[in-house]
């Protein structure tokens, strides 16, 4: 790829999800939902061809771009040569540490998009926008009663307040993804409400997800059932509210092993 989008040769790599998101308009809403001050640190992931990167440097204070693969080295030194207050971090995004950021504005590899997401919230950071898979967005943004309310929108609700921007189609991309996409904004929060572990409390959730039809008494332990309000004990699964997985998994933690085994879903 030659051409309008990059002076360089680029072969977009399937097996790293390469696909680049040309559609301008897209790109400066992307960058406008994040509210970049120009003292802001901006943290961007997967920089590819630097069409991202160069709407974040006209916008921020220092701009670090985390790259895998050294393709792109050509695309973005470029860059560099022209914006001083661009850094460039050469490795896994998994692999390498985030560096302190005040925001973070990424169109994620699809594959590891939700380790990303994960390893985001590790970090303090005030906001992030997002590309992510559609179907992985909604699951994030889902509430109770919802179509996509899962373990992972508790888990990181828990943690942040996550917003359905839009959605984005397939010709909005090159090459063309094999599924749809969806902007989100992730504004990092204080924990909602305490957990003994957030290991502990991922293998509650991944236990009773398993089985979100049941009823919470179904399937915890008569000895932490003991402390919960028959309210929440006849509750289906898909019905608790996160604050409740909370109350769940405070009652079960005295009797973990350190984690509960996660039960077989039914056939």
């Amino acid at each position: 790829m030659s051409n309008r989008l990059t002076p360089y040769p680029i072969r977009p790599k399937k097996k790293l999800g390469q696909n680049f998101l040309t559609d301008t308009a897209v790109l400066r809403r992307e960058v406008a939902c994040a509210d970049i001050a120009a003292g802001d640190t901006v943290l961007e992931i997967g920089a590819g061809i630097g069409n991202l990167t160069q709407l974040l440097l006209e916008r921020a204070g220092q701009v670090v771009a985390v790259e895998q693969d050294r393709q792109f080295a050509p695309c973005l030194k470029d860059l560099q040569r022209r914006h001083e207050h661009l850094k460039v971090i050469w490795g896994d995004a998994l692999a390498v540490d985030f560096p302190r950021f005040d925001k973070a504005v990424a169109n994620l590899p699809y594959q590891v998009a939700l380790p990303i997401v994960f390893k985001l919230l590790n970090q303090r950071f005030e906001r992030a926008v997002l590309m992510l898979p559609k179907r992985l967005a909604q699951r994030l943004c889902a509430t109770v009663g919802q179509q996509g309310y899962s373990r992972i929108g508790v888990t990181v609700g828990r943690l942040a307040q996550v917003e359905w921007i839009e959605q984005v189609g397939k010709d909005a991309f090159f090459p063309r993804p094999e599924v749809e996409s969806a902007l989100v904004l992730i504004k990092r929060t204080k924990p909602k409400f305490a957990v003994p572990s957030d290991d502990f409390f991922r293998q509650v959730l991944e236990s009773l997800f398993a089985r979100r039809q049941e009823q919470v008494q179904q399937i915890v332990p008569a000895a932490a059932l003991a402390s919960l309000s028959k309210k929440i004990k006849n509750k289906p699964v898909y019905t608790v509210t996160p604050r409740e997985f909370g109350e769940i998994t405070r009652a079960w933690w005295p009797l973990s092993e350190p984690t509960p085994r996660t039960p077989r879903a039914p056939s």
